[in-house]
């Protein structure tokens, strides 16, 4: 295809992604027009894939420095991302002397609840570890694992946590799957797409606890699904991650372990047009999309 052609056609493709972005009133032209290049590529990733979707989202290389921030501190429900939370106060009791992993638990026919995860499928009255618990919670976003340790930890010492990490906006008021206390009480569990980003990098920086719990939370993150931020990037770079879905809400944090210049990300999507069961799920689309964005940005290149 002649040069000049191709620079045509490339041109007309951009002014067609533009005219979707404002036609979904994400932004005004002229601020598109005068944005940062990564912001703007990573907006209309998101808006291609996910027309009329809100943003937030925190980038920072691992050394802290921050990259990129969109309406980064704007709180919204955080959904299964607070699980993380969960994680680092069970470890930070461990170190306390309140807690311990190998400790077990009995599942009670109160405990089920549905969503996700697999623990709803086993029997009742049968026990597992803390630890067995706290694996599914990450890897399979176990609702009924988040949960029995949520109890057990203590919501009031996860939110002092919380706290005392500086997490102003994070906290929870519920526990998962309780509608009735969302719908009646009108209780969520909050946070930030800055707050939780930060929250990641501290613990891939293994600054949160000591170096041992660190590098445990690490191996388990990096287990997760390569789906979300992961779907964006490689299969060989490793990607610790955990997401979270509401309806109309999406979202993924964690770090991108590319060689030499590793970063975190973190993604929290409002507004997400939800679609039958059988439908590609715009939401995540547009995840992996933005991921893909910033990979490309800031990833190893051919040279």
């Amino acid at each position: 295809m002649p040069r000049v052609q191709k620079r045509g056609r490339v041109r007309a493709m951009r002014r067609s992604i533009l005219a979707l972005v404002m036609a979904t009133g994400c932004v005004e032209p002229s601020a598109l027009e005068k944005m940062p290049r990564l912001e703007r590529d990573i907006r209309l990733a998101a808006a291609r894939a996910c027309p009329g979707v809100k943003i937030s989202l925190w980038l920072a290389r691992a050394d802290g420095l921050e990259l990129l921030a969109l309406d980064a501190d704007r709180p919204l429900p955080g959904a299964s991302t607070l699980k993380v939370l969960i994680l680092v106060e069970g470890f930070a009791q461990e170190r306390e002397g309140t807690f311990r992993w190998t400790d077990s638990a009995t599942m009670t026919e109160d405990d089920l609840v549905g969503g996700s995860g697999s623990f709803q499928h086993e029997k009742v009255g049968s026990s597992w570890t803390y630890l067995q618990y706290a694996r599914r919670m990450i890897a399979e976003s176990d609702n009924v694992a988040s949960n029995i340790l949520l109890r057990r930890l203590g919501m009031r010492n996860v939110n002092a946590r919380a706290e005392k990490l500086g997490m102003a906006v994070t906290r929870f008021e519920r526990h998962f799957m309780d509608f009735n206390a969302r719908d009646r009480d009108r209780k969520e569990n909050w946070t930030t797409a800055r707050e939780m980003g930060r929250l990641l990098l501290a613990i891939y920086r293994k600054e949160i606890l000591a170096p041992a719990a660190c590098d445990e939370m690490i191996e388990t993150l990096e287990k997760t699904s390569r789906g979300r931020i992961a779907a964006g990037v490689p299969r060989f770079v490793p990607v610790g991650h955990k997401g979270g879905s509401l309806p109309g809400l999406r979202h993924d944090v964690g770090w991108v372990r590319v060689q030499g210049q590793p970063y975190v990300l973190s993604v929290f999507l409002d507004n997400v047009l939800e679609r039958p069961t059988a439908a590609e799920d715009r939401g995540l689309a547009a995840i992996g999309a933005v991921a893909q964005t910033v990979y490309s940005a800031l990833g190893p290149t051919d040279e």
